[in-house]
């Protein structure tokens, strides 16, 4: 990893901080996050709609459990695009192997119910550890931010439910006609549970890559603490300027001396 190609400042920083850039990171890239998510979510959504009975939360159901499936590409999106590398949209779809096969067992089951797993995607997709070293990984990152990487997914999780109710509400206001606020509105809708269930899914799409982007500069902010990378940025720079000025840094260390 090339520390000199970040585009974020690599100093030590509280979690709720790191939180905060991340929402500003999923701001830059939110469109093409999107779509990146909308790519393997779309294709999915339209095959439980052909298998399952439209009257189930199946289909809901195995779009929730796959989600971590559909931020993998968003993921692997800004930690190339982080280091100042141009994936692009197309390009990270080419490279749909680097982010789609590492670790997809463990994280479609045992890893799926973590509430941090914003924070511990990472992990598995950037590092590609076995199942001893994850945990033992999983361990010294969480030993800080493992409070604010559980609230992530609360507030991200109500944040999603919260719009999905808001849009309901709003084509209520615009087709009062069409749409009546009532005890029969969820019956209602079972006749058109794939309108419903399509919706969740754009809701799931619309929060991914702020949600995405916060647990990943929450890794990040942890690797920055534990392995120096500030340090070493600033030893780094200091050694170019010393490369580049060498007469006038060692007459500065002689007065220094004296």
């Amino acid at each position: 990893m090339r520390l000199d190609n970040l585009i974020i400042e690599t100093r030590v920083r509280s979690g709720w901080a790191a939180i905060d850039l991340g929402i500003i990171l999923g701001r830059m890239f939110w469109l093409r996050g999107v779509l990146l998510y909308m790519v393997l979510a779309v294709p999915i959504f339209a095959l439980t709609r052909l298998v399952s009975d439209t009257s189930t939360l199946l289909p809901y159901l195995i779009l929730w459990w796959f989600k971590p499936l559909f931020e993998r590409p968003i993921l692997y999106f800004m930690s190339r695009e982080i280091l100042s590398e141009a994936v692009g949209f197309w390009k990270t779809l080419r490279r749909w192997r680097e982010w789609l096969l590492p670790c997809i067992g463990w994280v479609l089951t045992t890893r799926r119910i973590s509430v941090g797993r914003g924070m511990f995607a990472p992990i598995s997709l950037l590092e590609k550890p076995d199942s001893s070293e994850y945990g033992k990984r999983k361990s010294v990152l969480a030993s800080k931010y493992a409070n604010q990487s559980t609230w992530l997914t609360i507030v991200f999780c109500h944040l999603e439910s919260f719009l999905a109710i808001a849009c309901l509400v709003l084509l209520a206001i615009f087709f009062p006609e069409q749409i009546e606020i009532n005890l029969l509105l969820l019956n209602e809708l079972k006749e058109n549970s794939a309108y419903l269930y399509f919706g969740f899914l754009l809701m799931m799409a619309v929060v991914a890559p702020f949600y995405t982007a916060s647990g990943f500069i929450l890794y990040i902010s942890r690797r920055v603490e534990l392995e120096g990378w500030d340090i070493e940025i600033c030893f780094r720079d200091w050694m170019n300027d010393f490369k580049a000025n060498p007469r006038q840094d060692s007459e500065a260390a002689q007065v220094r001396s004296q």
